[in-house]
């Protein structure tokens, strides 16, 4: 008896000290900043390059208040992340179910006749549907939408003044290895180390969003495609099919035929690099048109005129062509696969991830200084507490890192700049080199001609030009001409706004290397500076944005001949233009709030940063006021929420000023493109989301439609070929023609043009 007690006592024991080894090994590991649902490890990749020189740059020393320590990142030993094996073995069982999947699919359309090719793509969608199970970040995921709102309240206890601004301890292995955590990231207080820290490694950061919820029906969708596993996955632009019911072969080519004023269709079946029909849509194809021979058979090397296309995308791996006939002659067809739905994919998960472009803030008080990251949602990466800087930044939501010495508060905040920008980590090779190749997106239409004859039926109407060349028609003649489609005869000024929110494209196009605007909504009036000053006299012009928006000002400014008179640094800065006595004119440029990536070089806020809904407010009640509004690629870097916020702000404040004052006319200018190379780092911003942002605007204002004007520059930067992220000078000039077109009769200003 007293051996089997001794026996039971024994292995009681024994079990008593398993569990308590167990506890204390599970404790050990524990790391609260790692089970925090609001942290995710990404690998920021940058040009080898990039880090050579910021490892060259001198070091600098930290303060080291409030357990801050001196840390230089050139001392961390980066090592190639381990994760990269389990990933690659993950991606061939994948590849192995996508393979039975892809056999069992041929199998399955054997001896199908005529019905094979539907079978194929039956089969193709399977195989691409067994593969997004497969993925790690989709497994099992269901996704519930919620407000903007409520994923900024997610961060409101880091900026609650309870918040514990302390640094966690750093382990003595950390920095040595794959990534910088939380806690390395917490210690820094420079801008050249924050930066280095961002650009050069594996770093943690805190996404805005976590992969249980979405904001908007576009982030839902692009997160259930798939991504790209080889190059095979995506679009080959030189395979994929462009077909146009009724062409006929001619030699070398098929003939695509039409009336002026018709409007062809075909079709873009997209085939992907295993030659298989690409299944779903989610690709974004962009298109355009141009010249290369006159109706009288003239080669036309610059391809003028220009005209956008539309295109529709079907859903299924195809897309709708809608390539309108507007002069007669021959025309070549321009065809883009611009962005690869991987692509999008990636982008969207990469602003909820919390990879950005960065701002920095710089805080000063009684000698202490201090350098952090910003953004406009709360995501900062690093610290435990922010800075909630809305009310500094006129009432538009805007966070920093929240200062770790003691001596500073949040309301020491001084000066600000540029400060990164970091790369997304899901950046696949294949799909940066499509999106940066032009020959890689551009779909083979050399085989196509387009042949627009002459309205012969408008002949008898010619009644001034017998030439009937696109130069030698204006738009103001009375007659239709016979080679174009003119404007519409009746003058924009007796138009009502709401034409300018018609989502049927084109509403114009480019007619000659004088980069002529035709508009199809109604008659413009030329941008003289007769007409230009006329139209402006007593009244005050108001434009706000960003370095898109300043042009926008320049050329309106210079329209109506007036010296600019620019004062301030770039880009905290107010511009007025000459204010012209005689006609009582003024016209002023202002941006936007924060963010602003305009310069590296850091500036004092020499301008009181103003929301623009207190700059609209501020307009006067009465007279003759307008107001040009640009929100665009400051606010791409980030999730599209920051911009929702201040377009729905922006709104009511436009909304008071017209009840205010019935004088005012306001117009709010929408996306342009930007060059192919200005996105292969998607923190960059670009045009990537663009057809969102888009989106959000027709949605925000569609009940102020008959009061506000749309300015689309989308189509003219599109067929304009756009360099960098700024829209090319006619597209702009285009834009402030199509604003005062609506405001003042074309006959204002003749009897100056006379003298």
């Amino acid at each position: 008896m007293l051996r089997g007690r001794n026996f039971r006592k024994r292995t009681f024991l024994a079990l008593i000290s398993s569990a308590l080894l167990c506890f204390v090994f599970l404790f050990s590991r524990y790391n609260p900043l790692q089970t925090s649902s609001a942290r995710l490890i990404v690998l920021a990749q940058h040009p080898s390059t990039n880090n050579t020189t910021e490892a060259n740059s001198t070091r600098e020393e930290e303060g080291d208040h409030n357990g801050m320590v001196n840390i230089d990142l050139r001392d961390l030993e980066l090592t190639t992340p381990k994760t990269e094996a389990v990933e690659t073995s993950k991606r061939t069982e994948t590849e192995t179910l996508h393979d039975k999947n892809a056999s069992k699919s041929r199998e399955g359309s054997e001896g199908a006749g005529n019905d094979t090719i539907e079978k194929e793509r039956s089969g193709e969608q399977k195989r691409r549907d067994s593969g997004r199970v497969e993925e790690k970040e989709d497994s099992d995921r269901i996704m519930r939408q919620i407000s903007i709102e409520e994923a900024v309240s997610v961060f409101q206890h880091k900026a609650a003044k309870e918040c514990v601004n302390k640094c966690p301890q750093v382990d003595e292995n950390e920095g040595q290895g794959e990534y910088i955590s939380s806690s390395v990231l917490c210690r820094l207080t420079q801008q050249n180390k924050w930066t280095r820290a961002l650009q050069s490694v594996k770093i943690e950061v805190t996404p805005f969003l976590t992969n249980d919820v979405y904001v908007y029906p576009y982030e839902l969708e692009y997160l259930s495609y798939s991504k790209a596993r080889t190059a095979d996955d995506l679009p080959n632009a030189k395979n994929s099919l462009l077909t146009f019911p009724g062409a006929v072969a001619s030699g070398n080519v098929s003939i695509v035929s039409c009336k002026l004023g018709e409007t062809l269709t075909g079709r873009l079946d997209l085939i992907d690099g295993r030659g298989k029909q690409r299944i779903g849509g989610g690709d974004e194809v962009r298109a355009w048109m141009g010249a290369i021979k006159s109706f009288e058979g003239e080669t036309i090397n610059s391809m003028y005129p220009r005209s956008m296309v539309p295109v529709t995308d079907l859903k299924n791996g195809s897309y709708k062509l809608e390539v309108p006939c507007l002069w007669a002659g021959r025309s070549h067809l321009i065809l883009n696969i611009r962005y690869p739905r991987e692509f999008l994919r990636m982008a969207v998960e990469t602003v909820r991830r919390g990879l950005s472009r960065f701002l920095g803030a710089r805080f000063e008080s009684g000698g202490a200084v201090e350098e952090v990251p910003c953004l406009p949602t709360p995501n900062i990466p690093g610290r435990p507490c922010i800075c909630n800087l809305t009310t500094a930044n006129g009432g538009s939501p805007f966070y920093c890192a929240r200062p770790l010495d003691r001596r500073l508060s949040c309301e020491d905040w001084t000066i600000s700049g540029t400060l990164t920008r970091v790369s997304p980590s899901e950046m696949a090779k294949a799909e940066g080199d499509f999106v940066m190749k032009s020959a890689e997106t551009q779909v083979q239409t050399d085989h196509l001609v387009f042949v627009s004859n002459p309205d012969y039926e408008q002949e008898e109407q010619i009644t001034k030009n017998s030439k009937n060349s696109f130069k030698n028609n204006t738009d103001d003649e009375i007659y239709q001409p016979q080679l174009f489609i003119p404007s519409p005869k009746k003058p924009c000024i007796e138009m009502s706004p709401k034409v300018t929110w018609k989502t049927k494209r084109p509403t114009g196009y480019w007619r000659d290397e004088d980069k002529t605007w035709v508009s199809l909504l109604c008659r413009e009036p030329p941008l003289t500076t007769p007409w230009m000053r006329a139209c402006l006299k007593n009244s005050h012009v108001w434009v706000i944005g960003d370095s898109n928006g300043i042009r926008l000002y320049y050329k309106v400014a210079d329209a109506a001949g007036l010296e600019r008179l620019d004062y301030g640094p770039m880009p905290f800065f107010d511009v007025l233009s000459e204010s012209a006595a005689k006609e009582n004119i003024n016209i002023h440029y202002s941006p936007h709030e924060h963010p602003l990536y305009v310069t590296k070089i850091w500036k004092n806020l020499d301008v009181a940063f103003i929301g623009v809904p207190q700059k609209i407010d501020a307009i006067p009640s009465k007279g003759r006021q307008f107001l040009l509004l640009h929100y665009y690629l400051h606010l791409t870097y980030v999730h599209l929420g920051a911009a929702r916020l201040r377009l729905l702000a922006a709104r009511d404040a436009i909304a008071r000023l017209l009840a205010r004052n019935p004088e005012a006319v306001v117009g709010i200018r929408g996306p342009h493109t930007v060059a192919m190379n200005a996105n292969y780092d998607i923190a960059y911003g670009g045009d990537t989301l663009a057809r969102f942002l888009l989106e959000m605007i027709l949605e925000d204002f569609a009940g102020l439609q008959d009061r506000v004007l749309f300015l689309d520059g989308w189509e003219g930067s599109l067929t304009l070929q756009s360099e960098g992220i700024h829209a090319a000078g006619p597209s702009v000039a285009e834009i402030a023609r199509k604003f005062f077109s609506f405001v003042c009769d074309e006959k204002m200003g003749r009897e100056t043009e006379k003298l």
